[in-house]
């Protein structure tokens, strides 16, 4: 592959097909396959490089290990070395609406016969699945990280999807009672003074305890995303600079219950962000429980970032940041943070 990194190639393709899938564009087969062909452009889009079919393969052949299985011209994602209880917080599954009525007086999603049920890690697969079996098709939105906390088992299936004997309706977000969306924006602003990337995040007191996050905040009618989170960086950090959208860094998506137990599916779209000058004292939106705003060094942002929806994003961040400090001039971050899992 003359001119491209094939480390950073293989890395990409990891995070893409283990994680992007839905922010990437791709469409899962119904049998767990990607094509090599969508795959490259993918890439291409995630490296800003032009990658091709062929660069695909030969990468997965020297890199791809077990974790993929060429299958003429489609990639199958392994799945043997999922972690027992591992997997993402948010699942998918199509379904009719003769279905949706007979899970509802179950009170639980079964499979037939016994036969276990299959959840897609994209909105989009399920989607495709779901057209491609009834004429009335639906998603149902499932929050599969507290399902698991609670004891529901997921298995990782060799088709590329998840199955478990039964999920009850209590986690099926959009199947209870005061089911909504909430579409949000933000992002991590970075510090480029010290040629050395630092990261500003608000630390904002929860039910259970304090936890040091990105500043974001709900669209408004007629907004779009960045200037979302423009604005939501002024308002929650207090600061009166120019705040500059560098880089979007696709969205996040989980399931969440409000204070009086609403359900609710959010999807929070996240960019790279910087002030037009320097900021030194911040003056938190107390109003809002964000009690500090304090720059943090990537290593440190990395340890004190807790919610899993943002760590999933990690790995844009840093492919961002290391794109925006060779514009800058300023050496790339360490490649072994460059490309370290979210976990």
């Amino acid at each position: 592959m003359p001119g491209i990194d094939s480390y950073r190639l293989s890395r990409t393709l990891t995070w893409l097909l283990r994680h992007g899938v839905g922010t990437a564009g791709l469409c899962e087969s119904m049998d767990g396959c990607f094509s090599v062909d969508e795959v490259a452009r993918a890439l291409s889009r995630a490296i800003r490089r032009q990658v091709s079919p062929r660069d695909v393969v030969e990468c997965i052949r020297f890199h791809g290990g077990n974790r993929f299985v060429l299958d003429g011209g489609r990639i199958h994602v392994s799945q043997h070395d999922c972690a027992p209880g591992s997997g993402p917080d948010l699942l998918y599954h199509p379904a009719s609406s003769a279905m949706v009525q007979h899970y509802v007086t179950e009170g639980a999603l079964r499979g037939q016969g016994g036969a276990p049920i299959s959840f897609a890690r994209a909105e989009s697969q399920a989607w495709h699945q779901g057209h491609r079996l009834w004429e009335d098709p639906t998603v149902l939105f499932v929050d599969a990280g507290r399902a698991r906390r609670d004891g529901v088992q997921f298995n990782a299936s060799r088709s590329g999807q998840f199955t478990a004997e039964e999920v009850p309706l209590r986690y099926i977000l959009n199947l209870r009672e005061g089911f909504a969306e909430q579409a949000s924006a933000g992002g991590f602003v970075v510090d480029w003074t010290g040629a050395v990337p630092r990261i500003a995040l608000i630390r904002v007191a929860r039910r259970h305890g304090s936890t040091w996050e990105v500043a974001k905040g709900k669209i408004e009618a007629g907004e779009t995303p960045d200037r979302t989170a423009a604005r939501e960086v002024q308002e929650e950090m207090g600061v009166r600079a120019e705040v500059l959208v560098r880089r979007s860094l696709g969205t996040v998506r989980y399931g969440f219950s409000t204070p009086d137990g609403s359900p609710r599916l959010k999807t929070i779209h996240l960019y790279l962000l910087e002030l037009s000058e320097a900021v030194v004292d911040f003056k938190p939106a107390e109003g809002e429980g964000i009690d500090s705003v304090m720059w943090f060094s990537l290593e440190e942002t990395l340890e004190v970032l807790a919610h899993p929806s943002l760590r999933m994003s990690i790995g844009r961040l840093l492919d961002a940041l290391a794109d925006r400090a060779t514009e800058l001039g300023f050496v790339v971050p360490d490649e072994s943070l460059r490309y370290r899992d979210a976990g």
